[in-house]
């Protein structure tokens, strides 16, 4: 037998949802059975699966604790050090900068500890800033991903309504994301409208008239010979949008093995043993209105740029200045 008490990281959301995270070895069949036959009560009443828990609630679980630990997650964080770049954080959010290489999230179990939501879980827990417990459902979470070779500002949520908000403030794209590269060719300013379709076979997104609408801009910060240093604002959020947008116009990053110019690739790969596309994202800039959180009403965030890309950025400099 177990009863939880429901804090602001647990509130806000549908009973039946609650016990899925708290057990996720568990069918939503069978929790909803559970509160229909009354094995699972709000308060010591019975209630509905769609009821939506509020803080001081407590969620009455009548079932063995050892049949409740079947049914959990057993991963185990630990208050290990991976020395995150941390950019900015309160008591709602942790802004990190992520590097060239590591994953947002964990692809398999043997990914623990390079990727970012492990890192910044262990630091939590590291700063006494999370304490994970047995009847804990919400683990902090990233609002935003990365590509593993894509560097730059990735968004964790410390609480669970927070999580909530600002993920949807990302799926709107209120939130304005700019990203910097370096790309083949002297850059034009434009914004790029042109449809997107993925290729499964290709593991490639392709320009198709039917495919889903997508629009990025783009404009020429500084021309460096046959090569210019370009901000992207990320207008739609589709698969590798930057990478095949700006290859479609004749300016693919460079690095960039899938959807780049095999013979610029090359160049880099021998000068700089650069294998992945040059592509980091720099800045967050938050709504000026917002409902919920007003204190991050435009407020700008900037994040430094990896050693590689910062050294081809000044050699390139040195050679064309």
């Amino acid at each position: 037998m177990r009863h939880i008490n429901i804090d602001d990281s647990n509130s806000n959301q549908r009973v039946d949802r609650f016990l899925m995270k708290l057990m996720p070895k568990m069918s939503k069949n069978h929790i909803q059975k559970l509160i229909r036959t009354k094995k699972i009560k709000v308060n010591k009443k019975r209630t509905e699966p769609d009821y939506d828990l509020k803080i001081d609630d407590v969620v009455n679980i009548y079932l063995y604790d050892e049949v409740i630990e079947k049914y959990q997650d057993n991963k185990i964080y630990t208050a290990d050090d991976f020395n995150l770049d941390i950019i900015y954080e309160d008591d709602d959010l942790i802004l990190i900068n992520k590097k060239t290489g590591v994953l947002s999230h964990a692809a398999n179990p043997q990914d623990y500890g390079k990727n970012i939501v492990d890192m910044m879980v262990s630091y939590l827990i590291k700063t006494n800033q999370f304490k994970p417990t047995q009847n804990s459902t919400f683990t902090p979470a990233l609002v935003n991903r990365l590509d593993r070779n894509t560097s730059g500002i990735v968004v964790g949520a410390k609480t669970y309504d927070s999580l909530k908000y600002f993920n949807d403030l990302f799926k709107k794209h209120e939130i304005t994301k700019i990203y910097e590269t370096i790309v083949v060719g002297n850059l034009k300013d434009q914004t790029i409208d042109l449809a997107l379709e993925k290729d499964n076979d290709k593991n490639k997104s392709v320009i198709n008239s039917s495919g889903k609408k997508s629009m990025t801009k783009v404009w020429n910060v500084k021309n460096f010979g046959k090569y210019s240093l370009v901000n992207v604002d990320l207008l739609t959020g589709r698969t590798h949008q930057i990478r095949a947008h700006l290859s479609h116009i004749n300016h693919p990053i460079i690095g960039d093995i899938k959807y780049g110019n095999r013979e610029v690739n090359k160049y880099f790969k021998n000068k700089y043993d650069l294998n992945f596309q040059l592509l980091h994202s720099y800045k967050l800039v938050f709504p000026e209105k917002m409902e919920k959180y007003q204190k991050y009403e435009s407020m700008v965030f900037e994040s430094k740029r990896d050693d590689l890309f910062e050294k081809i950025l000044n050699d390139l400099e040195s050679k064309y200045d």
